[in-house]
């Protein structure tokens, strides 16, 4: 029996940090320099995986272009009974720190977050002031330029 429960909590733990869920392997924070070449020019696809307002916490597409300029495009999925597609504008920088800073223009509020290299995936971090992390999205595809006219 205690068997059982040992590989039962090993497979809820892997799949855990699998979907984002907890950190706790960290992958390589990425320079400011490594940061802006992976980005700037780029429409990036992704999953985000932070929990929606609605609690559900399920994953959800996102795709953005960083325009070199400093704006950003991007469509995510949303919605709590009817999923459906939203456009969303605002402007991107790299801060000192190395970290991608988005201000959306439906918010007045600029968020940071650090980007880390995990295998052949990308996660993006909100890091709190306590210092705990918030695994808020996974991009697995860079592609030059803005091919879907975000």
């Amino acid at each position: 029996m205690q068997k059982q429960t040992s590989v039962f909590i090993g497979a809820i733990l892997a799949g855990l940090i699998f979907f984002g869920g907890i950190s706790v392997l960290a992958g390589d924070q990425l320079s400011a320099t490594e940061v802006t070449k992976l980005f700037s020019g780029k429409t990036v696809e992704g999953v985000i995986t932070k929990k929606s307002k609605s609690k559900s916490g399920k994953l959800k597409p996102y795709d953005a272009y960083f325009n070199p300029n400093g704006t950003i495009k991007a469509k995510h999925w949303y919605g709590k009974k009817r999923l459906q597609w939203k456009k969303r504008n605002g402007k991107w920088r790299i801060d000192d720190k190395g970290r991608i800073c988005i201000e959306w223009k439906d918010r007045d509020k600029e968020t940071c977050t650090v980007i880390e290299k995990d295998g052949e995936v990308y996660r993006q971090y909100r890091i709190e002031n306590n210092g705990s992390r918030e695994h808020v999205a996974t991009f697995n595809k860079f592609t030059d330029g803005n091919p879907d006219d975000l």
